[in-house]
């Protein structure tokens, strides 16, 4: 048996496959609003051969194509026959929806009926529900049978959300799409994802059911993970490393992560066990210096060039407590020395440098913590100036004792 039967409670006005961009569902949480679907499914169906009609109450409605012509060009117009002997013409072609597949179509008839309607779908001819919309057609029976690609079934397991979106286990056969309100949108991705991603509230959606706004998906999946638990962080971020993933691509957050985010990212990196690029930026700019920097310590040569320096600026009363060092391997972008949360970082090739620089680097890291001055500042500026002048000043003194 080829015939699907959709069906739900109440009536049906003509209008609904007469009038298009008519559409009365006023409910937000109804996935049709467009008032089209409908007549691209009637058009659809008729131009692939398929038979279509519906009950409704007492009246019968049956839909065929008749040949008609425009400015002497042939097309296909579509007919409605009724069972009191009314026909009419419908007041779109069966060329409408030229470019919909028979999924589109399935999907079309069961989210009005099913989802919008609260109804149902069942195979046969016989039916006592208000509504009847039967099909005969061995492609739409094709699509049936993949129904949970389509539709993802209720009991299907939330892994994680947000307010606007949730992760589901891969769907099978999904082909890598974004659900929208458990329906498949048709909207790819252009990698394969490691789960399956579905929005739970209202969005943008175009006529074709597709999502209209696609470059928010990237930052709304990004949010998904970032809620995540950590247990499922730590199974599945160094899964998603690998490239060929679509989830290897997600942005970066703004905002400090949550707590099992970071702790699952400090998990991994302690573990030397990959991760996302973008999740291992989100995780350091977060992680205070002083936490992600790797120490080192210095040669006796190198040690005793440190305390050297120390003492002539001790001798200029420029008192540096040697407690506030830190010698890392390295600085970001190749610095020789920091100051960063009442340290003083210093980078080990700084003592390559010779000892003007290391007693250098050393002056200007202990203005920035005594006079709270940024670097190229006119603040910072005259300070240089001025020690400068007044060493200048003590030479020339000595000079003429």
């Amino acid at each position: 048996m080829n015939t699907l039967c959709f069906y739900n409670s109440g009536s049906l006005d003509p209008k609904a496959f007469t009038m298009l961009g008519l559409s009365a569902k006023s409910d937000d949480t109804a996935i049709g609003y467009f008032g089209t679907g409908f007549k691209y499914a009637i058009a659809v169906l008729l131009r692939s051969g398929a038979k279509i009609w519906i009950k409704s109450g007492k009246m019968q409605y049956d839909f065929s194509i008749k040949k008609d012509s425009f400015r002497d060009k042939e097309f296909d117009a579509i007919v409605c026959t009724t069972n009191n002997g009314e026909q009419f013409v419908l007041p779109f072609a069966a060329h409408l929806g030229a470019n919909w597949k028979m999924w589109q179509v399935y999907r079309e008839l069961y989210t009005n009926c099913v989802i919008d309607e609260k109804g149902g779908v069942k195979l046969g001819t016989s039916c006592d529900a208000d509504v009847c919309i039967f099909v005969e057609s061995l492609e739409l029976m094709k699509a049936h049978a993949q129904h949970d690609t389509f539709f993802i079934p209720p009991s299907t397991t939330t892994l994680a959300e947000t307010a606007l979106m949730r992760c589901l286990p891969k769907v099978k056969d999904s082909n890598d799409v974004v659900y929208y309100r458990s329906m498949y949108t048709g909207t790819k991705m252009d990698k394969p994802t490691r789960f399956t991603y579905d929005y739970k509230t209202k969005i943008n959606l175009t006529e074709d059911r597709t999502i209209a706004d696609v470059w928010y998906i990237k930052s709304h999946i990004s949010d998904v993970w970032l809620n995540m638990s950590y247990a499922m962080l730590v199974d599945n971020l160094s899964l998603i490393a690998d490239k060929d993933f679509y989830e290897s691509q997600l942005e970066t957050p703004y905002e400090t992560p949550p707590q099992a985010f970071m702790d699952a990212c400090k998990y991994l990196v302690e573990h030397r066990r990959s991760i996302p690029l973008w999740a291992h930026t989100a995780y350091t700019k977060a992680v205070p210096f002083g936490e992600k920097a790797l120490q080192v310590q210095l040669s006796r040569l190198n040690q005793k060039k440190l305390e050297r320096a120390l003492m002539i600026l001790a001798h200029h009363n420029c008192l540096i407590d040697a407690e506030k060092l830190v010698v890392c391997a390295s600085l970001p972008n190749d610095l020789m020395g920091m100051y960063k949360n009442n340290t003083i970082y210093l980078a080990r090739s700084l003592f390559d440098k010779g000892d003007t620089m290391i007693l250098g680097t050393l002056y200007e890291e202990w203005l920035h913590e005594t006079e709270h001055c940024n670097d190229l500042t006119r603040t910072m500026q005259n300070l240089l100036v001025d020690k400068v002048a007044n060493l200048m000043e003590e030479a020339y003194e000595n000079a003429q004792a």
